[in-house]
């Protein structure tokens, strides 16, 4: 398997008991591209998930908001594909404060630009 800088994805999942948004952190292993007879495709990611649901041995965030995960411990499921327009690119760096540990840093795909609220013709904005 080749290992590339861009492999690392995450895709926000449904509220979990506690009424909080669940981010699922992967690893990309392979793509996969469905055609179908009326020229319709679907584009699928394969990935090993993190294992998200133990906070104390798989992921866990510090009290700067950021995101810790344990390279080894995969979630074990029977559903390892998500949709590609679902998933996100993130990138995993060595965490200096917990060894062995991978700090998960969100990104901006190259020519992706954040655009502000455009504005009706009837906004009206005025300078005091």
């Amino acid at each position: 398997m080749l290992r590339t800088q861009n492999c690392g994805v995450v895709v926000v999942g449904e509220s979990d008991k506690d009424s909080e948004n669940v981010d699922y952190y992967g690893i990309l292993t392979d793509v996969i591209e469905l055609q179908f007879i009326s020229d319709k495709r679907v584009i699928l990611f394969r990935c090993n998930w993190f294992d998200v649901y133990d906070k104390v041995k798989g992921v866990k965030r510090d009290e700067y908001d950021f995101v810790s995960v344990n390279p080894s411990r995969f979630l074990k499921t029977n559903e390892p594909f998500v949709l590609a327009n679902q998933a996100s690119q993130v990138f995993y760096t060595n965490d200096n404060s917990n060894k062995g540990w991978h700090v998960v840093r969100k990104t901006q795909p190259r020519d992706s630009y954040e655009t502000g609220k455009q504005m009706d013709d009837d906004d009206v904005v005025v300078d005091l």
